[in-house]
């Protein structure tokens, strides 16, 4: 991937000009909250991506980055946010700058525009993961297992395989949906033929029984099997005495107006009474759950938005979207309504034998509707072919569900049967009534005839069902399949994170978790993490661990993908304030973890304790110089840093309107900061404080002794050694080091701590420009002159052996002569 040399930042979220070298090295951003530190994650993750994702996603509402990315006095000039990021390539050997502005957010100007820098930026901007606050990293611990493993497979670039298996799984379910339609569709045309053919059950001895015996009749040959393609009618066209103009068949039309009759009288019965009084109850107790009924509105527009997604714009306000974060997004949302949608599948249940019968009888009318033409003098048809189309509209109502006013009218007129229905009825059956009564040879021609059209219809309809149950199982198994090797594929993924993971988070908890283990549990559409509670048994990571532990778990977790995801590409990661609730000592042990298992990693991390910082100096995760501290954050000017030149510059403002109450305040609390500093860098003796708030007077003098104890260390040794030309040099800077102290008159504190800093407020601005003048002055002793790098005595811990600065210049030997 990359590393983030310089990073320069305009008018952008709560920066106004701010430029930071970061030499492709780790480094940390560390102030007070509200100081601006998230808005360097923000810069990074736009230049980067173009997106914000503290401005995207669940709970901002109408927050956005064209809206909101710009400094709030440069809202009207998007034009003006920019950030400007140059970064090094280690793969390709080469530097690139990007620059993006909020104004033109998709189209980033990068140089050299080649296609290689091209492809690997583009490869980051696909792994927005590369920046994680604890918002993310908790996700992984806490998160179901069903949000955990999108969210994991999100981050491996595995979620097309989640995808493709809910899209195998749509597909089961659906071809599985289609087959009740079609068995219902098969009972219908079996009772039709079954009442057609006057037997009592639908069997091969049955069927041949009744057919021979009217061909009999009418001198055909029998038939000895029943094939899809055998024709019970053949040779009738030159039977004698069989009339074959189209004409009613009475005995199958009387069979038929009987089953429909009795159809249309079962819809005023008890049990249909009771159906539809018990689906339109549920139905009402839906409608009257706001949440509920509004669940249902909302979850069909969802679900038609993902059905009618065309990989470019919403089909509803035609905004584009990219095709993998518009189904996310819509995926999630319909994840809410999972109990709105259960109580919507249980009304489903008490309406569908409803639906179904009233199916049936609208087969049944439109059968026996059929019937109406034929019959001298016609009979007209229209109310029963309108009550069966009504009936279907029933049925379609009941299927959607929704709008529910809508489900809940029509079960109240489900039992409704107009008059005309069954006058119509009436007057078919007595019509069909009065027809002569047929010879034995038509009897038997139209048993014949309605026979063979009836067995075609029962032999579509039956192949219709078995092409549709081959589908679904097809269907079925190939989801199963899919599921199994994915899983599987999966399971050996987790097993290589689960390994790594336990090993990053043992490394940080050695102390007390050394024989700490982890389980991934992968399953279809799952990702179960249970953790070891001190050989206890296994637990989710929120049962017993602390809050700092499972921070811990996060990032190791974190960081285990990452490693497996991108292996040695894995050159760049930001973490943003994400251990803040461990402990102080184990962040020492993270700081040692990210130093020494990810020494080619460039970590940009933020926080808002020094002590935090201190353990990322003190391990070597950052330089000396690899940092931003900044102290405070106004909207006039953004963050402020603890630099010298800021402070100062900022003082001679002060002094210049005559603000010395202002610029007081501002030299304390830089001294005490830059006295904190001191005293970790000389391993000045400060009085403990459980607290770390130190006072100036507690820090300053320590620090001004500790330097003139290493110098006058620095010239004994030298003595021993016999260098006096080091002793010179020492003397040289211990004289100007003590006029410096002398001048600020910081030693005199000892007697009386409290009394110079309290006082400086109620100076004068004559009488101030000096103590600013000799604090400047002494802030310039304690650095040397040409890399510009505050003295430190080496090592941090143990025998003091040398002091010195960063470029070696200074270099004054503390380790005596043995015998001296």
């Amino acid at each position: 991937m990359i590393r983030v040399e310089k990073i320069a930042i305009h008018e952008f979220r709560g920066i106004r000009d701010l430029t930071l070298q970061l030499n492709g090295k780790t480094f940390a951003v560390c102030g007070p909250n509200g100081t601006g530190k998230s808005g360097i994650v923000d810069a990074l993750e736009f230049a980067l991506t173009g997106n914000i994702s503290r401005l995207s996603g669940t709970g901002t509402g109408d927050i956005s980055v064209k809206e909101h990315g710009p400094h709030v006095d440069s809202r009207n000039k998007p034009e003006q946010a920019s950030v400007t990021l140059t970064v090094s390539i280690p793969s390709l050997g080469k530097t690139a700058t990007i620059y993006r502005n909020i104004k033109n957010v998709r189209i980033p100007k990068i140089e050299p525009d080649d296609p290689k820098v091209r492809a690997v930026l583009d490869q980051v901007s696909l792994h927005p993961e590369f920046a994680l606050s604890r918002r993310e990293l908790i996700r992984y611990v806490l998160a179901e297992p069903g949000k955990r493993s999108k969210e994991v497979q999100a981050l491996l670039r595995l979620d097309e395989l989640e995808t493709l298996r809910s899209t195998f799984q749509k597909i089961a379910n659906n071809c599985e949906k289609a087959v009740a339609p079609l068995e219902r569709a098969k009972k219908d045309t079996t009772d039709r033929l079954v009442t057609a053919l006057a037997i009592p059950l639908l069997t091969t001895a049955n069927l041949l029984g009744g057919i021979n015996e009217r061909r009999a009749t009418l001198a055909l040959a029998p038939l000895t099997v029943l094939e899809a393609n055998t024709s019970i009618k053949d040779g009738l066209a030159t039977a004698a005495g069989t009339n074959l103009t189209s004409r009613v068949p009475k005995t199958q039309a009387l069979a038929d107006l009987k089953a429909a009759r009795d159809g249309v009288t079962s819809l005023t019965g008890a049990s249909m009474v009771a159906a539809c009084n018990g689906a339109a109850e549920m139905v009402t107790k839906l409608g009257k759950d706001a949440e509920s009924l509004d669940g249902v509105s909302r979850e069909a527009l969802l679900k038609s938005a993902l059905a009618l997604f065309d990989d470019h714009t919403c089909p509803v306000c035609d905004t584009p979207w990219e095709p993998a974060e518009f189904r996310k997004i819509v995926t999630a949302k319909l994840q809410h309504f999972d109990q709105i949608s259960r109580k919507r599948a249980a009304v489903g249940q008490v309406v569908l034998p409803i639906l179904e019968q009233l199916e049936q009888i609208s087969s049944g009318l439109l059968l026996v509707a059929a019937y109406g033409p034929l019959l001298n003098p016609v009979v007209g048809v229209e109310a029963i072919t309108d009550f069966a189309t009504t009936n279907m509209a029933t049925v379609a109502q009941l299927k959607n569900l929704i709008p529910l006013i809508d489900t809940l009218d029509v079960l109240e007129h489900i039992t409704s049967i107009p008059d005309a229905v069954v006058t119509t009825l009436h007057a078919l059956n007595t019509a069909v009534a009065a027809l002569p009564e047929p010879n034995h040879q038509d009897a038997a021609r139209d048993y014949l005839t309605v026979g063979q059209e009836r067995l075609e219809a029962l032999w579509r309809a039956s192949l219709d069902l078995k092409a549709t149950e081959e589908k679904a199982k097809t269907s079925r198994a190939v989801f199963d399949l899919y599921g199994q090797v994915t899983t599987n594929a999966l399971d050996e993924i987790y097993k290589k994170v689960e390994a790594s993971f336990k090993t990053l988070y043992r490394a940080i908890n050695h102390e007390d978790e050394a024989n700490f283990e982890a389980q991934l549990k992968p399953s279809i559409g799952k990702l179960g993490f249970d953790v070891d509670f001190y050989g206890r048994g296994f637990f989710p990571p929120g049962a017993y661990h602390s809050e700092g532990h499972q921070d811990g778990m996060g990032l190791c977790l974190y960081l285990a993908l990452m490693t497996h995801l991108l292996g040695k590409g894995f050159t760049f990661a930001v973490l943003d304030d994400v251990l803040m609730s461990v402990d102080a000592g184990h962040r020492r042990e993270v700081s040692k973890l990210l130093s020494e298992q990810f020494p080619n990693t460039q970590f940009i991390l933020t926080t808002h304790d020094e002590i935090w910082l201190r353990h990322m100096k003190t391990v070597g995760l950052i330089e000396s110089k690899s940092f931003a501290h900044f102290r405070t954050w106004h909207v006039d000017a953004g963050p402020t840093e603890w630099d010298d030149r800021d402070v100062w510059e900022e003082l001679d403002g002060y002094m210049a309107k005559n603000d010395v109450r202002s610029a007081a305040a501002l030299l304390r609390h830089y001294l005490e900061h830059f006295s904190k500093e001191l005293c970790q860098r000389l391993r000045a003796q400060v009085e403990f404080r459980g607290d770390a708030q130190f006072m100036l007077g507690e820090l300053l003098p320590n620090a001004i002794g500790s330097m003139k104890r290493q110098l006058k260390a620095g010239k004994s040794v030298a003595q021993s050694w016999g260098q006096p030309e080091n002793i010179a040099s020492i003397n040289a800077l211990e004289t100007s080091f003590g006029n410096a102290a002398t001048q600020s008159n910081v030693e005199q504190w000892q007697v009386n701590a409290a009394v110079h800093y309290n006082e400086w407020a109620t100076l004068q601005k004559a009488d101030f420009k000096p103590v600013v003048g000799a604090f400047k002055a002494l802030t310039e002793a304690f650095r040397c002159a040409d890399c510009m790098d505050f003295f430190y005595v080496s090592p941090e811990r143990g025998e003091k052996e040398s002091l010195r600065c960063a470029c070696g210049i200074i270099n004054i030997n503390l380790l005596k002569k043995a015998g001296n």
